[in-house]
């Protein structure tokens, strides 16, 4: 007989997260969620981790958006298996199982440095090989929470070593845009086709 499924990053009974200030409901996790991670990231787009562009650089920025609030910030995802995430449109995305989440992040970024952190190419070039491995990483999904934040704030990095500026203000400020970037990642996930996110890229792209 199958047992169902217990999230280990909740708490028991709950589907929310542990977290260091012991709050219990969702609704108030959320705030707290949106002003500590908010305050974190606007500090932290300043000031982002320098070269190489690895998962240290990656664990790094996971850290410092959630560890005031979070126990397992900079922590790779552990014992979910597959994680599963239904759109509001109805369609599921299943991102990597969790005993191949190590394996396969350190394999993303082996390609990534063999290319070397995509410095040295023009803008339709970088943002084509940016919106590749930003899919790659997300298929992967690291993290238990927390990944979309961090993989803009480590591309964003990355971007700004090859000598560009990505905008998700931009994004952000529209809802049709903020849709759309989320079906261009679903895309590249689960069909592993990064067109459309590489069109958003280039829509954000600026020279430093």
């Amino acid at each position: 007989m199958r047992h169902a499924f217990v999230d280990p990053y909740c708490y028991p009974g709950t589907s929310v997260l542990r977290n260091h200030l012991n709050i219990t409901e969702r609704d108030e996790l959320d705030n707290a969620e949106l002003l500590l991670v908010g305050l974190s990231s606007n500090k932290l787009f300043a000031n982002l981790p320098g070269t190489p562009h690895d998962l240290k650089n990656l664990l790094a920025i996971h850290q410092a958006l959630f560890g005031k609030l979070y126990p397992f910030a900079g922590k790779l995802r552990e014992h979910t298996g597959r994680l599963t995430k239904t759109r509001a449109s109805g369609y599921a995305v299943v991102y990597c199982d969790s005993a191949f989440v190590s394996e396969q992040i350190a394999l993303v970024f082996r390609r990534l440095a063999a290319e070397n952190e995509l410095k040295g190419l023009e803008s339709q070039a970088f943002v084509e090989r940016a919106a590749h491995f930003y899919g790659e990483l997300d298929a992967v999904h690291p993290f238990r929470e927390g990944n979309s934040r961090s993989l803009r704030l480590f591309f964003s990095g990355l971007a700004r070593s090859a000598g560009f500026r990505l905008d998700w203000r931009i994004l952000a400020a529209s809802e049709n845009l903020h849709d759309e970037l989320y079906a261009a990642r679903d895309r590249a996930v689960m069909h592993g086709d990064s067109g459309h996110l590489a069109g958003l890229f280039h829509a954000i792209l600026s020279p430093l």
